[in-house]
């Protein structure tokens, strides 16, 4: 868990612009970037990272107009997927506010090259954004005990939290772009197959530069 702040010079001493970080700020991977609802005393943190696109796990879309007009500028892509906010069944313990195919979403996303760099972010940093990373963090076959690590730096661990990483199963569609930092396994062609808990849908170029990969080559003697 980073909070950053910066103090940065312009028009030689002049003015002074401080850069601060979104709460719960971390880097997933590279160009890959975590963290809370970005506020606009996050705008010039967040104009360094070079994003392509911000993705919100949240209830309503991005509403703050000062990151909206920097995502208009830069030509970033601001993409929504619907989930609810943490119910808690009693004081002590919290519900789940992300269904299985939410997840399947913010994974296919985190792993398209195409919007990369990526910021992702729920409410608060914390639980949703946990969640849909531990599903990530599951198809690279990342062991329970490091997911569990992980979600611990940013937020607390509970039964429901960790039942939904256990019983999520899907089907990923891999796109064509994928990060370079994806598990590839032994795939020949850059695509992880025969996954133990969730299934991986290629698309038409995929599946033919595997048949081709996997093809015995044609011998170059003459049959005698």
């Amino acid at each position: 868990m980073t909070t950053s702040i910066t103090t940065v010079k312009e028009n030689e001493g002049l003015r002074e612009k401080r850069i601060i970080a979104p709460l719960r700020f971390g880097l997933v991977q590279p160009n890959l970037y975590r963290g809370s609802y970005p506020q606009p005393h996050s705008v010039e943190f967040l104009k360094r990272l070079g994003l392509k696109s911000i993705v919100s796990l949240t209830p309503e879309p991005l509403q703050i107009p000062e990151v909206i007009q920097f995502a208009n500028e830069n030509s970033i892509k601001l993409i929504h997927i619907e989930c609810g906010e943490a119910k808690s069944k009693s004081k002590k313990k919290r519900g789940v506010p992300v269904q299985h195919d939410v997840a399947q979403q913010a994974v296919e996303l985190m792993i398209n090259a195409d919007v990369a760099p990526m910021y992702i972010h729920c409410l608060n940093g914390s639980q949703v954004t946990c969640l849909v990373i531990a599903c990530l963090r599951k198809l690279s076959f990342w062991s329970m005990a490091s997911i569990a690590e992980e979600f611990l730096r940013y937020s607390e661990l509970e039964a429901a939290d960790e039942g939904f990483i256990e019983k999520f199963r899907a089907e990923i569609s891999v796109p064509p772009s994928t990060v370079p930092w994806m598990w590839k396994g032994l795939s020949k062609t850059g695509v992880v197959r025969n996954h133990p808990t969730l299934k991986i849908s290629e698309t038409p170029k995929e599946q033919k530069e595997y048949k081709e990969a996997n093809e015995a080559p044609e011998s170059s003697e003459p049959v005698q």
